[in-house]
């Protein structure tokens, strides 16, 4: 049939629970908790570092039971865009903050890719340490774009192969797991009475003062559980696969996370740790000898490949979707006439992301989370609080347990992030949310959209004007 025929490509429906699973789980490693582990040590001067991962587990559950609630409400591609817009409201104030989300992804989101790409770089050094340390910079910048011509294909090849690059993380962590658990040391349990090490301020204050810093690296090793909720559009029976791959996703990640930091700190002494460039590499060839060493950091490697792939998949849906609502530019919105993949979308990102590839890791992982604490999380958390005031009658296939307490738990420890005290953290986030405000006033005036125009239908659903 003609109509048929004529029809504009779609995406497809053909990612079910374990391929939904398969990449939130290489989206929350990557390269994340084998390249920050020393930070997080440095910064709590030592074992008490673990602190900072149960709490960073802590806040990945609650945030992740609020995000699994509104994505079961509005199973579109986007994510978190879709939310902010729905929850304050279509033609008012979510047109503002579902364009602060759009806008910081034009920085975070190359920024997340890229602190995955140098990851790769630096353990790649350790595997061939002939590789001059000039190159770190133009190897990550050659992966991005490895990645990016990778994923121009349909979704479901990609998913297919995401499986594959699942079982390479849980290799890698179950090598890294099983190789120290004969060597474990039940006091490193009992972090809390750790001794302090190489902070200069003392122990009580160190430890205080560097908790800050060290949930933030590792709120940044938790980060991508929600990964699916980009890809909703191209998710099998969404409203429950969904919620099912966030909170299993997290589970077990939160738990390989602390079986891998208990065994590496029952091996390496802490302050060795906290010094070295490659912690776990060190560690592995402790215990195993350097052969083994070498082969666990090709697992890394391949943890890092896999967290650049799920990444750069997951952000280019959410600015196809904003595309073809039209909170974007509309070149976004176009997919490839066959394959069903957004093809401008993909190529700009992975050609950002190549750029930021040349800045310093520090900065790239502050900058990560100084401006994604506000917008999304922080106001999609309050926007979840919202819709359940203002829409009660609303739909809900999945209920955040124990509600609210998951969403007053996220917003607080979001908030201390938000305002922790690290070095360019708040000035980073603010200036972004000051420029993408300014970017939306003039868009909207020059449009002729709220709030230079009355929405239609007079008050819109979400929060008051």
């Amino acid at each position: 049939m003609a109509g048929t025929a004529e029809a504009a490509p779609a995406l497809r429906r053909e990612i079910g629970f374990w391929q939904g699973t398969a990449l939130n789980v290489i989206d929350m490693v990557g390269i994340g908790p084998f390249l920050t582990l020393p930070l997080i040590l440095a910064a709590m001067g030592g074992g008490r570092a673990l602190s900072a991962w149960i709490l960073g587990a802590l806040l990945a559950i609650a945030d992740g039971l609020v995000t699994a609630e509104l994505s079961a409400q509005m199973p579109s591609a986007g994510g978190s865009y879709a939310f902010l817009r729905e929850a304050y409201g279509r033609d008012r104030w979510g047109r503002l903050v579902s364009f602060l989300f759009l806008f910081q992804i034009v920085f975070s989101a190359p920024l997340s890719i890229a602190s995955g790409a140098i990851g790769f770089s630096r353990y790649l050094r350790f595997a061939a340490p002939g590789i001059p340390e000039r190159w770190e910079s133009p190897v990550a910048a050659l992966l991005c774009l490895l990645v990016t011509a990778g994923l121009f294909r349909r979704i479901g090849k990609i998913g297919r192969f995401s499986v594959v690059l699942w079982a390479g993380v849980l290799l890698a962590l179950g090598i890294v797991i099983g190789v120290g658990l004969p060597h474990l040391d039940p006091s490193v349990l009992r972090f809390w009475e750790a001794p302090v090490v190489n902070l200069p301020e003392g122990a009580a204050a160190g430890v205080v003062a560097g908790l800050g810093p060290a949930l933030l690296m590792a709120v940044y090793d938790y980060l991508g559980y929600y990964n699916v909720c980009y890809l909703a559009e191209e998710v099998v029976e969404p409203t429950k696969t969904i919620p099912r791959v966030i909170v299993v996703s997290i589970l077990g990640v939160a738990v390989l996370y602390l079986l891998m930091n208990v065994c590496v700190l029952s091996v390496l002494p802490a302050a060795e740790a906290m010094s070295s460039k490659a912690a776990v590499s060190d560690y592995v060839a402790r215990v195993a000898g350097r052969p083994v060493a070498v082969f666990v950091t090709a697992l890394i490697l391949w943890t890092a490949f896999a967290s650049v792939f799920s990444l750069t998949l997951g952000y280019s849906r959410i600015l196809y979707a904003a595309a073809r609502d039209g909170a974007f530019f509309r070149p976004f919105a176009r997919l490839h006439p066959t394959e069903g993949y957004p093809v401008v979308a993909l190529a700009a990102l992975g050609g950002v992301a190549t750029l930021f590839s040349f800045l310093d890791l520090k900065a790239i992982l502050v900058g990560i989370i100084s401006i994604r604490a506000v917008v999304p999380f922080l106001a999609q958390i309050a926007g979840a609080l919202v819709l359940r005031r203002t829409q009660p009658e609303r739909p809900r296939p999945f209920r955040m347990w124990l509600y609210p307490l998951p969403a007053f738990v996220a917003l607080s420890m979001w908030a201390f992030i938000a305002f922790s005290p690290e070095k360019g953290l708040k000035l980073a986030g603010a200036g972004v949310m000051a420029l993408g405000s300014l970017a939306y006033l003039l868009r909207a005036r020059r449009r002729g959209e709220w709030p230079f125009r009355a929405p239609p239908g007079g008050q819109a659903r979400g929060l008051p004007a």
